[in-house]
């Protein structure tokens, strides 16, 4: 058996390599596998919706993320402040009712709205809060009447209906003691009477905010009866 040089040994060798290469293209061997095929879309408009899409979701995550912790997200909150004509002191006491454009209480998903309350901070034993059924409280509020509405509520078509209901007291009280009624009055509301509160809830004076004037209670003024 003839004995092969190194010359002719490589050339076989190199042979051998080719076969094994066309062995593979062919099916009949591992798959070759050191370089992946490039991803290549036969229609470039798949990447441009593709990356739209990413920066739609980039752009909106902040908002999101604020969404999700956020226990008054959607919601807005309407301030009233009744006093008599010559005093700036809240009265206190009143039923105040908001009204749909039609003057009726409004109704929303078949129920009736609820009427506004008093801004009253919980009271504190210590550093402990006491746990009852206590209304929230909006500290930048102050200590007006307030009213938690959903933000596309249209104030603009809306009023409030403030009426002074307080019982006048026991039959033996003399009536120079009776607290002094006021006459029901129906204030129109506007767009800018109506304040979001998710992330602000919490302030002790709300923030400006480009677009609307700052934040105001609704005055309203009673007459007696």
């Amino acid at each position: 058996m003839a004995i092969l040089g190194g010359s002719a040994v490589r050339k076989a060798a190199h042979q051998q390599h080719q076969h094994g290469a066309d062995q593979r293209s062919l099916g009949h061997g591992p798959p070759y596998t050191h370089h992946a095929p490039k991803f290549e879309p036969d229609d470039p408009s798949c990447v441009q919706v593709f990356m739209r899409r990413v920066t739609l979701v980039l752009a909106l995550l902040p908002t999101l993320l604020i969404a999700q912790h956020c226990g008054y997200d959607f919601s807005s909150i309407i301030v009233v402040r009744p006093h008599a004509a010559e005093d700036s002191a809240v009265i206190h006491g009143l039923r105040i009712t908001l009204l749909d454009s039609n003057n009726v209480p409004v109704v929303h998903h078949g129920a009736p709205w609820s009427l506004f309350h008093r801004n009253e901070r919980p009271p504190f034993c210590g550093y402990i809060r006491y746990k009852g059924p206590f209304n929230p409280y909006f500290p930048f509020a102050g200590d007006n009447y307030v009213l938690v509405v959903p933000s596309n509520f249209r104030t603009e078509k809306m009023k409030v209906l403030v009426q002074d209901e307080r019982d006048a007291g026991p039959l033996n009280k003399r009536r120079d003691q009776w607290p002094l009624r006021y006459k029901q009055v129906v204030v129109p509301l506007t767009a800018f009477d109506s304040y979001q509160l998710c992330g602000v809830y919490d302030e002790e004076v709300y923030p400006p905010m480009d677009g609307r004037p700052n934040f105001a209670p609704v005055d309203i003024i009673l007459v007696p009866r």
